[in-house]
């Protein structure tokens, strides 16, 4: 195998000209990645429906095929497309005891796919002395056929589809050392957004250690976008804690409405379009519905919830596979700051009271002149 052949789905569904915008920016995001694992090719072109990497090591399929955008990647082999030439490249193919071909065309030709599915298994057949079994074969065998050129592949790695990174709106990340937000993060990057990481450094609570967790965070998220210049937002909330302390049922609302005002303004400053968390529906006493709607009153920024209605372990199992579940597991000298009764349904009339025992504007900004911008 030569090439790399690259699919993608969601972006197939656009207008001509969205399409087009789309593959350029995800071409670019496969070229920033293949330099990011230091692999070796000559180009990275687009036929109709698909980008070509040519001269490409079949083992960067992996690594291109887990970039936002990206349906499906696969070492692949150029050919003509007649179907003399793919018998021909199927003789080179080692045949286990079982075989399947599957065709895929597009274009205008004088054969159609089961033609070729027919013709080349029949070929198969006779110089492997191998059985034809289309549901679980030992050995598949695949085509992609398009106008003048065809492709050969044994083996496709999956791909997230979505979006490219830097398709859609730029979004502020809030992003702790724990499980689920990196998870809403990578979501958001699927669907296009690139991020902006903002931390909220909840000392005299939190040790240097959590910090090192959000860092570790982001480090698994910048191979989905690593050709940028990645910086974060620390914010320190000493000041704004220990204010906090002194209040026990609602603590937890409102640590986060001045957070969520924090976000805003530095979004405001950023240029950001929106703010995205990983909050899941009555996953923690702040997560209600409720009370949801008492601490997003703190902007008119629109709040993403990627994580809204999944379970812990379906997050967990996506913190995983990104690899960033491990960073969340790292040891941290962080206690909670939730007081022993948490509030997990406050009316609004209720918190409103609540917040007249504290000046939030003040403790916002507070929190942002204790806030330094990070190269991560």
């Amino acid at each position: 195998m030569d090439h790399i052949l690259v699919r993608y789905g969601d972006i197939g569904t656009k207008s001509a000209s969205v399409r087009g915008r789309m593959v350029k920016i995800l071409r670019q995001r496969i070229e920033d990645r293949l330099e990011y694992e230091d692999e070796e090719y000559d180009s990275v072109t687009d036929i109709p429906g698909r980008l070509i990497v040519k001269n490409a090591r079949p083992e960067a399929s992996e690594a291109v095929a887990e970039l936002p955008g990206v349906a499906s990647a696969s070492p692949v082999k150029e050919l003509e497309s007649e179907i003399e030439a793919l018998k021909n490249a199927a003789e080179d193919v080692e045949i286990g005891e079982s075989f399947g071909i599957d065709t895929n065309r597009s274009g205008s030709h004088d054969f159609s796919s089961m033609d070729v599915n027919r013709e080349v298994g029949t070929f198969v057949q006779d110089f492997s002395g191998a059985e034809v079994d289309l549901d679980d074969p030992e050995t598949w065998i695949k085509f992609d056929v398009r106008d003048e050129k065809a492709f050969m592949y044994t083996e496709t790695f999956e791909g997230p589809s979505g979006m490219p990174v830097g398709a859609a709106d730029p979004l502020a990340a809030l992003i702790s050392g724990g499980i689920d937000s990196p998870v809403a993060a990578y979501e958001v990057m699927k669907r296009g957004s690139d991020i902006t990481p903002v931390y909220f450094y909840n000392r005299p609570i939190a040790a240097e250690d959590h910090l090192m967790r959000f860092k570790a965070s982001v480090e698994k998220l910048k191979r989905f976008h690593p050709s940028k210049d990645w910086e974060a937002y620390i914010v320190d909330m000493k000041e704004v804690n220990e204010e906090l302390m002194d209040i026990g049922r609602g603590r937890m609302l409102l640590h986060r409405y001045i957070m969520f005002g924090i976000a805003e303004k530095i979004a405001e400053q950023e240029n950001l379009q929106g703010i995205v968390t990983g909050e899941a529906l009555s996953q923690k006493s702040s997560q209600t519905s409720s009370n949801m709607r008492n601490t997003s009153s703190a902007t008119d920024f629109p709040i993403h919830r990627p994580l809204l209605t999944r379970g812990k372990a379906e997050i967990t199992e996506k913190a995983r596979e990104l690899g960033t579940f491990e960073e969340a597991s790292i040891d941290s000298a962080c206690r909670t700051m939730a007081p022993e009764s948490p509030a997990t349904r406050m009316s609004n009339g209720d918190f409103e009271k609540l917040k007249r025992r504290i000046d939030v504007d003040e403790l916002v900004e507070k929190a942002l002149e204790n806030t330094r911008k990070e190269e991560i």
